[in-house]
């Protein structure tokens, strides 16, 4: 049974903890004071900071609460699960992860990030400005904050900035005051079926909003035809996106709004899309009251998210970066940065697709993905849980991208170990295994 508007108050177990969405809610609750307990498949990092933090976590299935508990689950835990088969024999209140975030906003003025990409980015700079600038927000990411090394915690200021993830339509569980949408694009399309049903989805998330802040430059979102304002580089933007260049590995843009301009923002991360984010964040604070000397000094502060573009070491001049890419749009975006950060560098792209379904259903897109690689490796698909489909393999992706090789993760370390040269920059891209491939590189380098 789903039950909203109690309080929270029970021993909490988190099924799925590991789970980045999960974890964030985990953190919040132990900051709260809370009972939290947790069950996963496997060990991580981020478990391991979250027993560190006072959560007692079990791996594996073996139900471990009895009545008094209550249940939180993500979408990837079904109904089938132990666990919840146990909760419901048991009558403890059961709450999908969204329900248990929207209930702990109750109280607070929400901040919400929505779109197909760049939400993570978006959520976490947001949430870093007003921590910087003494607000302290309560914050759920889905990504770890290089800043501060975790990607939820609960802060005793008025505002709680949240991710909201349309990947199963669980974002219509939230009300905002303020919210952003970043951008739609044809993904997770094993739950929304239709491009209809997607577009509909959004619309109905941005009636939820009560200010509004939408990406001009995006085609579905200029569809729908949306109140409150916009911003990027169209000239019809109420939040204007100009003169954006890289310098010195950072992005440099002007933002004009209003009859005012805010000239030469400087934000310590690669990516023109980073700045087109980046405006979004900035309407938002000066909207809040933030002076725009703050702003500056925590956008120049922010030290990005874990796995955006993260460089992982430098030998011989060889330089590697580990980036979360695993959509042929955000594919393109990030080795665009990296050929416009750092100008003549010769990029050796290694790409491992996530899911069968996502691969089977952007085949035809991931060819104009890699154009600003000169080297592509692709390696097997990392399934995430996923049965295989005849026909969709990494051989077959390898095939659809030009001038690209498949090979193992073995053979790929034994080639950059006999081509790679000073000048040279490895970016491995997916959401998989494929981020630990990294520290390998630079150990055989």
């Amino acid at each position: 049974m789903e039950i909203a508007g109690e309080n929270l108050s029970r021993p909490t177990h988190f099924l799925g903890i590991g789970g980045i969405g999960m974890s964030a809610l985990a953190h919040i609750m132990l900051e709260r004071g809370k009972e939290v307990y947790g069950l996963d498949g496997k060990e991580s990092q981020i478990i391991r900071d979250l027993q560190t933090k006072g959560a007692r976590i079990f791996i594996g299935e073996e139900v471990h609460f009895d009545s008094t508990a209550q249940i939180v689950y993500s979408s990837s835990i079904k109904e089938s699960h132990p666990a919840r088969q146990a909760a419901k024999y048991l009558n403890c209140p059961v709450y999908h992860r969204s329900v248990c975030l929207s209930m702990l906003m109750e109280g607070k003025q929400s901040l919400l990030i929505a779109g197909t990409h760049g939400k993570t980015s978006t959520t976490a700079l947001l949430s870093w400005v007003l921590s910087h600038a003494g607000l302290q927000p309560s914050y759920a990411v889905g990504g770890i904050l290089r800043n501060i090394g975790k990607n939820g915690g609960h802060g005793t200021g008025p505002h709680f900035v949240a991710e909201a993830d349309e990947s199963d339509g669980s974002f219509l569980n939230y009300k905002g005051h303020y919210g952003i949408i970043t951008n739609i694009e044809q993904e997770h399309m094993s739950y929304w079926k239709t491009e209809q049903a997607l577009l509909e989805g959004f619309k109905s998330f941005a009636s939820r909003v009560e200010k509004l802040l939408w990406c001009a430059d995006d085609p579905s979102l200029q569809s729908l035809k949306l109140t409150g304002q916009s911003y990027g580089t169209s000239d019809e933007a109420d939040w204007k996106l100009f003169d954006v260049y890289h310098e010195n590995l950072e992005v440099v843009f002007s933002i004009a709004h209003d009859g005012q301009s805010f000239e030469k923002i400087r934000l310590p991360i690669m990516g023109a899309h980073q700045a087109l984010n980046s405006t979004a964040v900035w309407a938002v604070a000066c909207k809040l009251g933030l002076p725009e000397d703050k702003i500056r000094k925590a956008f120049l502060s922010f030290h990005g998210v874990h796995r955006r573009l993260e460089k992982k070491g430098e030998v011989r001049g060889i330089v590697v970066y580990d980036d979360y890419a695993h959509h042929p749009t955000e594919v393109a975006a990030i080795l665009v940065a990296l050929k416009q950060a750092m100008k003549d560098c010769h990029v050796k792209a290694i790409f491992q697709a996530h899911k069968y379904t996502r691969t089977r259903d952007c085949l035809h897109l991931f060819a104009a993905a890699f154009q600003s690689a000169d080297d592509v490796y692709v390696t097997e698909i990392y399934s995430a849980g996923e049965q295989p489909i005849e026909g969709i393999t990494g051989q077959v992706l390898a095939a659809a991208i030009p001038s690209s090789r498949f090979m193992t993760e073995d053979e790929i370390l034994e080639d950059l170990k006999m081509t790679s040269k000073s000048g040279d920059v490895i970016v491995t891209i997916g959401a998989g295994s494929v981020t630990f491939l990294g520290p390998k590189i630079l150990d055989i380098l």
